[in-house]
């Protein structure tokens, strides 16, 4: 979590020693299973049999993936609702399985930020200390938010895995490869168009943040602090790539540890 959570690393630090065990966990069996979506494509199988697995059908038990968090599993294999974000989560793994990654609308891609994040907010609620179902709902809401955060971040690179999360209907249906090289040659209407598609995510990803704002009532004070911080710094990477008037590059858009602490400090007195 230290390496690839930066933002939600920053901000365990507030957390009990017990919950950022069980945070970390959780963050390594994902990152783990996220990773192994991003360098392969030939990798379906193995998230249909952990489907199989945690939804009590016949699995593959050998598989390496598997048994390498095997206790993982057979806990979310006993816990019906978990059982259940778990599973939509590998539905976002199995679509990313595809040769070529085409989002076609709005309706699509929040379908799939649920899938790959929102689920991450609800598998985090019993952990931070809530069981409100309403809380549930604002989780969610959180990881959409994020997961919009990092389409927008990642436009290029996720281009040059032939993906293009960014739906049709706001960027003309533009390929990935078309993407790809926009981004590198000077094109005024075809830049304009990418630029006003990475402000559109963001504005969804604003949206989804407002909401999950109204959810932060339902935590313990310190799970309140640690994911209000963690979801201001992440928002700031949208604001960052504002402030760089939504200019589509290979670098990765970044929050300073000075910017971190600036507003760590903001989110901190709000609540004092």
């Amino acid at each position: 979590m230290k390496k690839n959570g930066k933002s939600f690393y920053w901000a365990s630090k507030v957390l009990s020693k017990d919950k950022i065990e069980k945070v970390s966990q959780l963050y390594y069996v994902l990152r783990d299973l996220d990773d192994l979506a991003d360098d392969s494509y030939n990798k379906k199988s193995t998230f249909l049999n952990l489907q199989n697995f945690i939804n009590l059908k016949q699995a593959d038990t050998n598989d390496s993936i598997l048994l390498k968090h095997l206790d993982f599993f057979q806990n979310v294999k006993s816990n019906v609702e978990y059982r259940k974000y778990f599973s939509d989560f590998l539905d976002g793994m199995i679509f990313d399985q595809n040769e070529k990654v085409l989002i076609k609308d709005k309706k699509e891609l929040l379908e799939y930020c649920y899938k790959v994040a929102g689920t991450v907010g609800l598998m985090m609620c019993p952990i931070l200390g809530t069981k409100s179902g309403d809380a549930k709902r604002y989780a969610s809401n959180l990881g959409i938010a994020m997961q919009l955060t990092n389409i927008a971040r990642d436009v290029v690179e996720d281009a040059s895995n032939n993906r293009r999360y960014i739906p049709g209907d706001d960027c003309n249906n533009l390929e990935p490869y078309e993407i790809q090289f926009r981004h590198r040659q000077y094109d005024h209407e075809q830049e304009q168009l990418l630029r006003n598609s990475l402000a559109q995510l963001l504005d969804y990803a604003d949206e989804y943040y407002e909401l999950a704002k109204k959810g932060y009532r339902f935590l313990p004070f310190r799970s309140k602090i640690c994911i209000s911080i963690a979801a201001n710094i992440y928002r700031e990477i949208g604001a960052i790539i504002k402030e760089n008037n939504y200019k589509l590059s290979n670098e990765r858009y970044y929050v300073s540890k000075a910017r971190k602490f600036i507003i760590s400090l903001k989110t901190i007195l709000g609540f004092i």
